[in-house]
């Protein structure tokens, strides 16, 4: 008997021991990852707007600017209900006793954050996954408007690049764990020496070793990836790159062609491990009234003798389309060429 109530103790305590780790493990953050929610006071609502701008300035012009980020204001007591919100941000101009998000955001830093924040020495801090996996958290804490707006320009680049590693962390875990064609992808590592991601729900249009293409698309919304590729390096110089960018909608697409309207040609060295001629415009109906973004890549790579031009677009008329592209983005950021 003893005995048995021995393994029994042992096999409670297991569940116990599961339930607690269980409990402790953080749940995964919600909501979109083109929203950012503000905590704040009505009176600091103009002023918070004021700093997040200087930091999420970036616009896609479609060709209606659409922000990167929508901002959604919400008051101090509504805090616990969006908590394990994916990008959260709470804020408070000054100290004043009267003011909720003060207490809200006493309750939240350290003695020592809070000191330094409201002195001004860094108005600003972010946290990650502080109540749900995979979720930032930036505190907003300032003894006035001048000093976190200076803090916001200076470290600009730093606090977007952690809200778009959490963005390319999310939406890759969305769009390729284990939901990816890996037979195609395997195709055209055995045919052409190259491959893509390609998540689920996108189809062939033109798969032709003779025009040296390969063209996907989705739908709802409509969205498309080309990648075409050319023997040695053809491009010299930025006329040559524009020159080859603009005539290869023509080409392929036929009743396509790229707009002269917000067309922006520039170098980077952010694609992968290719010095890169980075295109963003609108793309434009030759016969009908459609269009909207695109994106592309244009670069050489010396291991394959090749030129590549990886071209991504999306129609998707009177909705966001912001976070779409910057999907397309991320499927063509996995493109990856194979020694052969």
């Amino acid at each position: 008997m003893n005995k048995y109530l021995s393994q029994w103790r042992f096999i409670l305590l297991g569940y116990l021991i599961i339930f607690q780790f269980s409990c402790a493990v953080k749940r995964e953050a919600l909501g979109s990852d083109d929203e950012i929610i503000v905590v704040s006071a009505m009176e600091d609502k103009v002023h918070l707007q004021s700093i997040l701008s200087t930091i999420f300035n970036d616009t896609l012009f479609t060709p209606e600017p659409e922000p990167y980020y929508k901002l959604i204001f919400v008051l101090p007591q509504d805090y616990k209900r969006i908590k394990n919100s994916t990008h959260i941000v709470i804020g408070a101009i000054g100290k004043y006793p009267s003011n909720p998000a003060v207490d809200l955001i006493k309750n939240i830093l350290s003695d020592k954050q809070y000191h330094n924040s409201i002195s001004g020495d860094k108005p600003i801090i972010i946290s990650k996954d502080p109540f749900a996996r995979n979720q930032l958290l930036m505190v907003i804490n300032t003894p006035n408007l001048e000093k976190a707006k200076e803090f916001a320009t200076k470290n600009n680049e730093k606090i977007k690049s952690q809200f778009f590693t959490l963005f390319k962390k999310r939406q890759e875990k969305y769009m390729f764990n284990n939901t990816r064609q890996k037979e195609l992808e395997k195709h055209l590592i055995e045919d052409y020496g190259w491959s893509i991601k390609i998540p689920w729900g996108y189809e062939v249009i033109t798969d032709s070793s003779e025009q040296q293409l390969f063209w996907i698309g989705s739908e709802m919304p409509f969205r498309w990836v080309a990648v075409h590729w050319r023997e040695g390096a053809i491009v010299e110089n930025y006329d040559s790159a524009k020159e080859f960018i603009m005539d290869f909608p023509r080409e392929y697409f036929e009743n396509i062609q790229y707009s002269e309207n917000y067309f922006e040609l520039n170098t980077t060295n952010k694609f992968n491990h290719w010095l890169t001629w980075k295109v963003n415009g609108l793309w434009e109906s030759i016969d009908d009234t459609q269009g909207g973004p695109f994106l592309a890549y244009l670069f050489y790579d010396g291991i394959s003798d090749r030129t590549y031009y990886i071209h991504a677009m999306i129609f998707h008329p009177g909705n966001n389309k912001v976070i779409f592209l910057q999907q397309l983005d991320l499927i063509a950021k996995s493109f990856i060429v194979y020694n052969r």
